[in-house]
C-alpha cells in the first residue's frame, strides 16, 4: 500500500455555493499560512499541524521496521503499565472458603474460621460405643444367670415321666396358656417306689397366663375315688402307696379330666431348708393354732408357737401347716396354701441372688418328672403369673361332697361329674375365685 502524501498542492477550500455556514468562513486548505494562524489565534494550537506530525511519527516508524507494520511501544516508565501494576494474589480453594479478607458472597453466612480438627474430618459419635457396653453387661448378666440357673438343675432329682395309661390325652382338658403342677408333700422320700408314703399334701398349683394370676387347689386326702392303678376305690392319698407318684396324677387326671403337665415331690425336711432360705414367712397364728402346737411337743417337734402375726421358721412354719385336731381339713389346707403362696412371694422378692440361693440350697431335695427345659418355662410362668396374685380352693367343691364310712374308716364321698365341672371351670375358665365355705361345715 503506497503511502498517503499530505503535501500536494491541491485547493481544498470549499466552494461558495456548498458553503453551508456562511457566517463562518472556513478554509480547509491545511497549507494555507493564514488558515493555520487563524486557528492558532483562536484555539493556542493547529489541529491540521498536530495531526499531520502524528502520521508523520507513525509513516516513520512504519519505515524503519522495514514490515510496513507499526510496532508496538510500551511504555515502562508510564503508571498504568501492566509491569509496574501490583501482582494479583492468588488464592487457594481453602483460602478462598476461609479468608476473611475475602468478601462474602451473596447469601453467604460469614463465620470465623474453625480452628483445631479439620472441618472434614467426622466428629466421633460416643453412642455406639456406650450400647456396645450395655450389650456387653447384659451378655455378662444372661451367661451368669443361665451358669446359675444349670448349676441349681444339676442338683434336682429326676424321674422319667410316665404317660397315663388309664385316660387317653383327648379326654383330658389343657390349655396352651396354663400349666398345671402337681405338688406333693410326704413325710419322707423313699429309695423303693413301691414303699413310697402316703402323700400328706396334693395341691394343684395352676400357672395361669390366660388371666395372669396363680391358682391353688388342695384335693382333700380323704376323698374317696377310684384308683386306676389299684383297680379299685380308695382315700386319693393311697394313690401313693399303689403307684407311686405318677400314681397320684393318674388318679386326679382319671376322676377330674384335668391334664397335670408334671408333678415335684416336697419332703418335710426340704420345706423347712426353703422356708429359712428366704428368711421365714409372715402368718398370723390364732390363740387356738399356738395351743395346739405348743401344748403337743411329740406331734409337731417340740415346737412352740405363739398367737399374732410374725415371721415363722423353717420348722415352725411345717408345724402349723401339719395342725389338724383343732379343726377339718378343709382349714388345714387352707393353713397350707397360706404357708406355699408366701413362700412364693418371698423367693420372688428376694431377687435374682436370694432367688438362687434359695433354689440351690432346696434342689438337692427336690424330686420331679420334669425336664430341665420344663422347669425352665415353668420359672418364666411364675414370673409371668406371681403380679396378678393368687386365687385359692380345694376340691371337693361346696355343696359337692358328705361324710361317709367305707371298710370302718371315715371318708368323704363326692360327686365326680360336679366336681369334675367346677375343677375344669375354675382352672381354665374363671378369672376370679371363690373361697370354698366347705371348711366350715
Amino acid at each position: 500500500m503506497a503511502p498517503r502524501n499530505y503535501n500536494d498542492d491541491r485547493d481544498r477550500s470549499v466552494p461558495p455555493e456548498e458553503d453551508y455556514y456562511g457566517k463562518v468562513p472556513v478554509d480547509l486548505n491545511f497549507n494555507s499560512r493564514e488558515s493555520r494562524n487563524s486557528f492558532e489565534d483562536e484555539a493556542g494550537i493547529n489541529p491540521a499541524e498536530e495531526y499531520n506530525k502524528y502520521y508523520r511519527e507513525q509513516e516513520q516508524r512504519r519505515t524503519q521496521s522495514g514490515t510496513g507494520e507499526i510496532p508496538i511501544q510500551r511504555k515502562t516508565e508510564d503508571k498504568h503499565s501492566y509491569r509496574n501494576a501490583p501482582q494479583r494474589q492468588t488464592y487457594s480453594r481453602d483460602d478462598l472458603r476461609y479468608s476473611p479478607d475475602r468478601p462474602p458472597r451473596a447469601n453467604e453466612k460469614t463465620a470465623a474460621p474453625k480452628t483445631g480438627k479439620s472441618k472434614g474430618r467426622k466428629k466421633k459419635n460416643p453412642v455406639p460405643k456406650v450400647l456396645t457396653g450395655i450389650l456387653a453387661v447384659v451378655l455378662v448378666i444372661v451367661i451368669a444367670a443361665t451358669a446359675m440357673v444349670e448349676s441349681v438343675l444339676g442338683k434336682v432329682n429326676y424321674d422319667e415321666k410316665e404317660e397315663n395309661q388309664y385316660v387317653s390325652a383327648s379326654e383330658l382338658r389343657s390349655s396352651a396358656k396354663v400349666t398345671n403342677i402337681l405338688l406333693l408333700g410326704v413325710d419322707a422320700r423313699s429309695d423303693d417306689e413301691d414303699e413310697a408314703s402316703r402323700a400328706d399334701s396334693m395341691m394343684l398349683i395352676s400357672f395361669d397366663r390366660e388371666h395372669g394370676c396363680i391358682k391353688m387347689t388342695s384335693f382333700l386326702r380323704d376323698s374317696w375315688v377310684y384308683i386306676p392303678v389299684a383297680d379299685k376305690k380308695q382315700r386319693l392319698n393311697a394313690a401313693c402307696t399303689y403307684g407311686g407318684y405318677s400314681g397320684v396324677v393318674d388318679t386326679i387326671e382319671y376322676n377330674f379330666g384335668v391334664d397335670i403337665d408334671g408333678y415335684v415331690v416336697a419332703d418335710f425336711e426340704m420345706f423347712k431348708v426353703m422356708v429359712d432360705s428366704i428368711g421365714g414367712v409372715e402368718v398370723t397364728v390364732t390363740e387356738e393354732e399356738a395351743k395346739e402346737v405348743t401344748n403337743h411337743p411329740g406331734r409337731y417337734g417340740n415346737v412352740e408357737l405363739d398367737s399374732g402375726t410374725y415371721t415363722l421358721t423353717g420348722e415352725q412354719a411345717l408345724a402349723y401347716c401339719r395342725i389338724r385336731k383343732i379343726d377339718t381339713d378343709w382349714k388345714r389346707t387352707e393353713r397350707q396354701r397360706t404357708v406355699i403362696e408366701a413362700i412364693i412371694k418371698g423367693v420372688v422378692s428376694s431377687g435374682p441372688v436370694g432367688a438362687y440361693r434359695a433354689a440351690s440350697n432346696v434342689a438337692p431335695y427336690i424330686e420331679t418328672d420334669l425336664s430341665k427345659g420344663e422347669i425352665r418355662g415353668l420359672v418364666l410362668d411364675a414370673l409371668m403369673c406371681v403380679g396378678g396374685g393368687f386365687q385359692q380352693n380345694s376340691c371337693p367343691f361346696d355343696g359337692t361332697w358328705e361324710y361317709a364310712t367305707h371298710g370302718g374308716a371315715s371318708v368323704i364321698d363326692l360327686n365326680e361329674e360336679e366336681n369334675k365341672s367346677k375343677l375344669i371351670d375354675y382352672i381354665y375358665n374363671a378369672d376370679k375365685s371363690e373361697e370354698s365355705e366347705s371348711e366350715s361345715q
